[in-house]
């Protein structure tokens, strides 16, 4: 039975805290599709001033007394009780004011972020004074550093938070100054905040690309959301029932493109395509994959944790970590959906689980659209409230290969986060600047491979080897 559907209030750009974070803001791209008579009502997707206002007072009243609470605690003289009240009354106030202050799409001021920063680093400062001890300023240092730097996505950065939670956490000690570890945490995050604003003024982590638009607007992402805590291998078939379509599982000869001919373009001839590429994209439901994933040693760690406390309980992107759980074999299937009653396939899914256990590894949605001459393919992978959309430019690759990247400097081809209201249908999206992947599709010795590979500021993380074999019955 799916869980019940949460309604949190739905982040903005606003309300988007980066405890590291570089922003750019940047105008929806200019991509349209004909939008149904009253979709273009701004009143109907933005929410009210007096909705935002709200949020900001209630993220300001939390965070504020939660912060002011552990540092007050920490200050001789204030304590917890005081300090809280502190906190609400000051942070709630510039919540407010920065909320009322900003235009559309636009983030908060940087002295703003770097206070919620140093209210956010605070109370990690404080969960490490429980764990450690109140009397380790060097320990607290370099591991709010550490942690500040990791959140950079960037190996200078990382070097950077190392570098002043380190001589922060040095100083304190050697003063003998016995600052509390939320102390210690905050100024970690002040100074680095600061140089790293500095350092990197120029070059951004994540774009804001919209705030609270329609979907008919933004075609680069796919606006479909999980709307309960668990997406799961039946996500398509729940989508189907909310959106009052037709479900089909694993129709026979369906592909997960209708046709490679409608991603034509400059960088790619589909006529040029081997065959059998061809029919695996669009006849996907006759082959079955096995996968070898190749983690660098410096991911790998990470990932672990991340699928343990993350992508298992949320069943998405539960990526086998080694060669012994890729053995276990996949199951794919093309899940499609029919709206308005006709047999035509309106929406795609690709459900791979794994056989033994039926558990999903991941469920993605596979769109494609077109601007002006170029074909893009874009795959959205539902969260909870949100989607995160891999939109790729397809390329010809060789004599008859076929590459899916976005690593291009063309301005669709990217990564995105969107935060999805389907009720007012209102996307808030930002594009993730240094992460890409590349997919190789070619044959060999008449048989068919994906090398998939995935980059993180420029540095390769993983590749997923498929082996791509088409099903007895398909051959018969």
């Amino acid at each position: 039975m799916p869980m019940p559907i949460l309604a949190p209030p739905k982040p903005t750009a606003s309300s988007l805290v980066s405890i590291d974070g570089s922003y750019e803001i940047s105008g929806r791209l200019d991509e349209r599709r004909d939008t149904p008579e009253g979709m273009a009502e701004p009143d109907r997707r933005r929410r009210s001033r007096s909705g935002q206002v709200r949020d900001a007072v209630i993220w300001g009243v939390a965070l504020g007394a939660a912060s002011g609470a552990v540092l007050g605690d920490a200050i001789d003289g204030v304590g917890a009780g005081l300090g809280a009240l502190i906190g609400a009354a000051v942070y709630a106030p510039a919540e407010v004011i920065t909320t009322m202050s900003r235009g559309g799409a636009e983030i908060k001021p940087l002295w703003q972020r770097i206070f919620s920063s140093a209210l956010l680093m605070a109370l990690f400062g404080w969960l490490l004074g429980l764990i450690y001890g109140p009397d380790e300023p060097l320990l607290t240092g370099i591991i709010s550093g550490a942690f500040l730097g990791l959140l950079g996505l960037r190996p200078w950065k990382a070097a950077l938070g190392l570098l002043v939670g380190a001589a922060l956490g040095a100083l304190f000690e050697a003063l003998d100054a016995g600052l509390e570890s939320a102390l210690v945490a905050a100024a970690v995050a002040i100074v680095y905040r600061v140089v790293a604003a500095i350092a990197y003024r120029d070059r951004p982590l994540v774009r804001v690309m919209a705030e609270e638009v329609p979907a008919s607007e933004l075609r680069y992402v796919v606006p479909f959301e999980a709307r309960s805590r668990y997406v799961g291998a039946d996500y398509v078939e729940q989508l189907a029932e909310a959106r009052g379509g037709t479900f089909r599982r694993n129709s026979p000869d369906v592909g997960i493109l209708a046709s490679l001919d409608s991603l034509e373009g400059p960088t790619f001839d589909a006529g040029r395509v081997h065959p059998l590429i061809r029919e695996f994209y669009e006849h996907t439901s006759r082959f079955k994959l096995s996968i070898i994933p190749e983690w660098r040693r410096w991911m790998k760690p990470g990932y672990e944790l991340f699928k343990r406390v993350v992508a298992e309980p949320l069943g998405q992107a539960a990526i086998p970590s080694n060669i012994e759980e890729a053995q276990r074999g996949m199951v794919s299937t093309i899940d499609t959906i029919s709206l308005d009653g006709d047999e035509e396939i309106d929406i795609r899914g690709w459900i791979r689980t794994f056989a033994d256990s039926g558990r999903p590894i991941y469920v993605g949605i596979y769109t494609t659209f077109r601007h002006e001459d170029r074909g893009y393919v874009s795959v959205g992978f539902p969260i909870p409230n949100a989607n995160f959309t891999a939109t790729l430019l397809p390329r010809n690759e060789g004599e008859h290969d076929f590459v899916l990247t976005s690593r291009t400097d063309l301005e669709f081809p990217g990564h995105y986060l969107s935060s999805v209201d389907s009720e007012r249908d209102a996307l808030t999206v930002l594009k993730l600047l240094y992460f890409q992947e590349q997919i190789f599709v070619h044959v060999a010795d008449g048989e068919l491979k994906t090398d998939h590979s995935f980059y993180l500021a420029g540095q390769r993380f993983l590749t997923l080897h498929y082996e791509i074999e088409r099903l007895a019955e398909a051959r018969a």
